[in-house]
């Protein structure tokens, strides 16, 4: 058999030879120093951004905010790319969080600026099966087009790419061609390896031969591992490791991003330790994004609309464009209150916010329909806070071991379904009412026996929200003692003792042990006082008290004289209130603004 060895294609002058008149004006392809100088400068955007790629998001107007994104890709990172510094990125968030609408943003505009010398390369991963040498020459056919574009200024190479078969005519440089050829000729002997690892480098060895930097775009890049096939049909489940050593080369670093959160960052520690999680949009964002939504959708509304709208989807790209281009958005009126309600209703129990959900639901417990599992997850919606393995077994009363406890939620963790919290002890849900309902529609009447009303919790989350309930909770606590009082008075247990308030704090976070917590009010004076405040449906029970009195032990350890109280707006259990009396927590009185 003929053995094929890969060219040393980059040794040449120039990688293209294309006809002077193709050549763009503003780029040669060996950069001089003048450009040089340009590059190391701070990215200016462009006065106009070229769509080449077409965006998913449609309608390019519906793009809003991202900008802390934007401020560090084009700010510090594009700083460390352009001196040979920057590292490869990873950006993780569950599926229609706005990865790819952001990605492909980014492309646009780094395609925009054709003086920079700073190429964008897009690829997505796809969810289906190919085996490797159609998946090695679609990436190629993908780079070549998409260099070529950029060269030339030809956006449609971008958009309308030419497939594999159909490249060979574009291609003008001889060695690029014999590039082209080598893949060819490495398929017909069977050896697709040598396929792949000759496009893979591609992007790295074209940035160092043409002295220019290749930002390697890879949406979805958790599929390489789940859909590429050897000659057995077999899954080749390491494919990520073809780039443990590109990862690392500066002249072409990855930014690659994936929705199966688990999958990716696994993939992401062993490429790169650097990953970032894109969050909602913040509220002016999310508000003007809400605007834009409603414009295009030709649905009505105004500032209380937009409010009730940002309490209820919280910055979730995929909730508000759901909201507005729902099919039963039939009024188009966003005012009333009760259309909201309506249209989210729907969009929950069966619309796409539901099936969103359910890909990640579904692809759990419709392969292990675990009780115990689902009976975790609703205590952790619950619990609105981090929980310990230990916590878990002794509140719910589980039949199990830690050991085997830690393996159903590891499972849940890589299943996105629950997060990991400040030490590999603790577990969490993110708040979020929307997947809250979602998943208690399905399951919270076979756990307990109750079925949620969903219409009458959405209108609570529209309103003033629990937080804003705390806030104002707080106050009404703050207003009581922020003169001198004698803890005797204010304190069911309360001993004689004045407390003289210098300064109240307000939602402070603050370090206890390993974890962050928010404590809501610390009266700083001749001694110093934490306040727990309650504003819930139910009383303040011996759940919330372990909670409490933890945080009081540790830290009383550092700093023994500070003094920890409670306030409940409707009352204490019989065993929560024994259990802070006897633990030294002082019990408020009185039913504050109730």
């Amino acid at each position: 058999m003929r053995v094929l060895s890969v060219p040393s294609v980059f040794s040449v002058r120039t990688l293209f030879s294309f006809p002077a008149r193709s050549q763009p004006s503003a780029l040669c392809y060996n950069l001089n120093q003048t450009q040089i100088k340009r590059v190391k400068a701070m990215f200016t955007m462009p006065e106009k951004i070229i769509y080449a790629l077409p965006e998913q998001i449609g309608n390019t107007e519906l793009f809003v905010g991202r900008k802390k994104e934007f401020d560090y890709f084009l700010g510090d990172w594009y700083n460390y790319l352009v001196n040979i510094m920057a590292q490869s990125q990873a950006i993780v968030a569950r599926r229609k969080k706005g990865k790819t609408a952001f990605l492909q943003r980014l492309f646009n505009i780094l395609w925009s600026c054709p003086d920079t010398g700073v190429i964008p390369f897009y690829f997505s991963v796809k969810e289906m099966n190919v085996t490797l040498a159609e998946f090695a020459k679609e990436f190629f056919s993908s780079f070549v087009n998409q260099w070529i574009a950029y060269m030339e200024r030809k956006p449609e190479l971008v958009s309308n790419p030419l497939y594999f078969e159909r490249l060979d005519r574009q291609i003008e440089d001889a060695e690029f061609k014999e590039i082209y050829e080598s893949i060819k000729g490495f398929e017909r002997v069977g050896n697709w390896g040598l396929m792949w690892e000759t496009v893979a480098r591609l992007p790295f060895e074209t940035a160092i031969a043409k002295k220019c930097k290749i930002v390697q775009i890879f949406d979805e890049f958790q599929n390489i591992n789940a859909y590429i096939l050897d000659k057995r049909r077999n899954v080749i489940d390491t494919m990520s490791g073809s780039y443990l050593d590109l990862a690392e080369r500066k002249e072409a670093p990855l930014i690659i991003s994936g929705s199966e959160i688990h999958g990716l960052l696994e993939i992401a520690r062993r490429l790169t330790a650097r990953f970032k999680e894109l969050r909602n949009l913040p509220e002016d964002e999310a508000k003007e994004s809400i605007r834009r939504y409603a414009k295009t959708s030709r649905t009505k509304i105004n500032e209380q609309a937009e409010e009730k709208i940002w309490n209820l989807t919280q910055g979730d790209p995929l909730y508000f464009k759901a909201l507005f281009f729902s099919r039963h958005n039939d009024t188009k009126d966003y005012t009333n209150e009760d259309n909201i309600i309506a249209t989210y209703t729907q969009e929950i129990t069966q619309g796409e916010i539901y099936r969103t959900w359910m890909e990640y639901i579904a692809a759990f417990f419709l392969g292990a329909n675990e009780r115990n599992a689902k009976r975790i997850m609703l205590y952790l919606f619950q619990a609105g806070e981090e929980r310990t393995r230990a916590q878990m077994i002794k509140d719910l009363n589980l039949d199990m071991t830690d050991s085997e406890l830690e393996t159903k939620l590891r499972q849940l963790i890589k299943a996105d379904l629950i997060s990991q919290g400040e030490t590999n002890f603790d577990y969490k849900i993110e708040k979020d009412k929307t997947y809250e309902l979602v998943f208690r529609r399905l399951y919270q009447e076979e756990i307990d026996g109750f079925i949620p009303d969903i219409r009458k919790e959405l209108r609570q989350e529209m309103g003033i929200t629990s937080y804003e309930k705390g806030k104002f909770r707080d106050y009404l606590v703050r207003e009581r003692i922020k003169k001198p009082f004698n803890l005797k008075g204010l304190a069911e247990n309360g001993i004689d003792l004045t407390i003289k308030p210098k300064s109240i704090h307000e939602r402070e976070t603050v370090k206890v042990g390993l974890r962050d917590r928010e404590i809501d009010l610390i009266v700083k004076g001749n001694v110093e006082m934490w306040i727990d405040v309650k504003d819930t449906k139910g009383k303040y029970g011996k759940r919330e008290a372990d909670r409490w009195i933890e945080v009081k032990n540790i830290i009383n350890e550092k700093s023994p004289k500070t003094l920890f109280a409670t306030y409940s707006q409707n009352g204490y259990t019989a065993s929560g209130k024994e259990l802070l009396v006897s633990n030294g927590v002082y019990v408020l009185k009185g039913e504050v603004g109730k």
